[in-house]
């Protein structure tokens, strides 16, 4: 299988891939604000997962925007039994996670709920 075509079949995921393939990643615990800006300063790289949609890799470059325009007030507390998306802008919301990945160091996974 050409791994650039390879889609998100489930939530929570359960492996990380890139263009290469599957990586050696594993996720440690899930996250929060506070966490999710640490690791950003920190220079962790970051991931939309979205059931249907191939893996979005956030460019190095776009991260501190993508943070701020896009996930920070849709950021779902970690480790709650029960989302409610009309709680969130458009109705849709992200799960933080940090993954540790022997190429990449940490990861910032973000599961898109909606």
């Amino acid at each position: 299988m050409d791994t650039s075509q390879r889609i998100v079949t489930q939530a929570p995921l359960t492996e990380l891939w890139d263009s290469n393939g599957p990586l050696d990643a594993h996720r440690t615990e899930p996250v929060g604000e506070a966490d999710v800006v640490r690791l950003l300063r920190n220079g962790s790289t970051m991931v939309v997962a979205d059931v249907g949609l191939p893996l979005c890799w956030i460019a190095a470059d776009d991260r501190f925007a993508f943070w701020k325009d896009e996930v920070k007030r849709r950021l779902a507390v970690p480790n709650v039994d029960r989302l409610d998306l009309s709680d969130y802008p458009a109705n849709y919301c992200y799960a933080a996670s940090m993954w540790s990945c022997a190429s990449l160091g940490a990861v910032i996974v973000l599961e898109k709920h909606h």
